[in-house]
């Protein structure tokens, strides 16, 4: 069991626990040896706890980051 944080509400016991990214950052990534960029990516910042009714609330409170 675990607390949603987009509804408040404690799930039911068996329920699937969803992670929802709420913030993230662009990130360089860097051959140690010789300082060259190897690549490009995201990594995440911030994420909630959410219950399946808490994801329909959270995408439609947020279509833009569907």
């Amino acid at each position: 069991m675990f607390r949603c944080q987009v509804t408040g509400k404690l799930s039911r016991l068996g329920d699937k626990m969803n992670k929802i990214v709420v913030e993230k950052r662009e990130k360089e990534y860097k051959n140690p040896e010789t300082g060259e960029v190897v690549g490009r990516g995201w990594e995440i910042v911030k994420e909630i706890s959410a219950t399946d009714e808490g994801v329909k609330i959270w995408n439609q409170r947020h279509p833009e980051q569907l």
